[in-house]
């Protein structure tokens, strides 16, 4: 399978999590980069805009996936929330048709709200959703002890069968050379 696999990571946890992805599925990695800095009050404009579902300017956006069967879209949680520039990514690519898999990754095992308004994000511009799945990251606490750098990617490695079953054909449904349904 062809995956693109595109991913936003302020902190790196994400950044990570999807290079064990990567390395295991053979996928391309496309890196979103957000133009705001975060020093100056820019986090906490940042953390608004994930609140208010608002998006924001990308460094070079690259918002083709035709070429790819595939693809996977990971989002640190911010407030319940993918990050803005995951969801500028989501409003501005032509995912019509495009089977995609939905990755969150929280300083909590458990981010539903933002797998659900993700999903129906991605439905809404006729994109079928395969399947999601959850990592934690950073958790934004000093206090909090911080995974490694390798359990983070090893995180990566075993999100990669679920990545792999979900795009898999379904028995009985033909599939087309792209991997869609014909």
């Amino acid at each position: 399978m062809n995956l693109l696999i595109i991913y936003y990571s302020r902190e790196g946890s994400t950044g990570l999590i999807a290079r064990g992805l990567s390395q295991t599925t053979s996928g391309t990695l496309r890196e979103l980069v957000d133009s705001r800095t975060m020093a100056n009050g820019g986090m906490f404009r940042a953390l608004l805009a994930a609140l208010l579902g608002l998006g924001t300017t990308l460094v070079d956006p690259d918002y083709t996936v035709e070429p790819h069967e595939g693809v996977v879209i990971m989002t640190p949680v911010w407030l319940g929330n993918p990050a803005p520039a995951v969801t500028t990514f989501l409003g501005n690519a032509h995912l019509k048709g495009k089977r995609t898999f939905i990755i969150a990754v929280g300083g909590t095992a458990g981010n539903p709200g933002a797998i659900s308004r993700m999903e129906k994000r991605l439905r809404a511009q006729g994109a079928s959703v395969v399947g999601h799945g959850e990592a934690l990251g950073y958790i934004p606490d000093p206090r909090a002890v911080r995974p490694s750098d390798e359990e983070l990617v090893a995180e990566g490695v075993v999100l990669a069968e679920s990545v792999r079953k979900a795009f898999e054909p379904q028995p009985g449904s033909p599939v087309g050379p792209a991997g869609t349904p014909e």
